[in-house]
């Protein structure tokens, strides 16, 4: 019995790390050609109105690598904004984790979290409303982002 337990721990030890690395690789891969997306900080603080990008509409990604609807968000914005190069820019913002400066400096409490900024660099939207906004500027191709941040529903995960 001692022996199945401490299979089944090392054997669930592995699914995680393998989980971690995949999640890892999932947020610091190279972004799809002709897709604007940048990270712009691990951590420190950062004046997101720095990053806006003129004549484009701007989505900063609060996100970490150890966070799983992280990891099902970030191939859905990159997708929108390889549809869309000329009109959509991407900017992550990697919390690394709740300690960090980053985080506090623009209150984030739960993970992922964007922000919107419109061509002129004002701030149009954050949070939950960004995929309503999304999908008004970009139609069907931002209901990807939307159905990528849709939580199940309670008792089915």
């Amino acid at each position: 019995m001692v022996r199945s337990v401490r299979n089944l721990m090392l054997a669930a030890g592995g699914v995680l790390l393998a989980g971690a690395v995949l999640g890892a690789y999932v947020l610091n891969r190279s972004p799809k050609a002709g897709a604007d997306v940048e990270i712009i900080t691990h951590g420190d603080r950062v004046e997101l109105e720095r990053h806006t990008v003129p004549g484009k509409y701007t989505v900063f990604d609060f996100y970490a690598v150890w966070c799983p609807p992280c990891r099902a968000l970030s191939p859905a914005l990159e997708r929108l904004a390889a549809r869309n190069p000329e009109r959509l820019a991407i900017r992550k913002v990697d919390i690394v984790d709740w300690t960090m400066p980053v985080a506090e400096q623009h209150g984030i409490q739960e993970l992922p979290f964007l922000v919107l900024f419109d061509k002129d660099g004002r701030r149009l939207v954050s949070g939950e409303q960004v995929c309503a906004e999304l999908t008004a500027l970009f139609g069907d191709a931002g209901l990807d982002v939307s159905r990528a941040t849709e939580k199940a529903p309670a008792g089915q995960m």
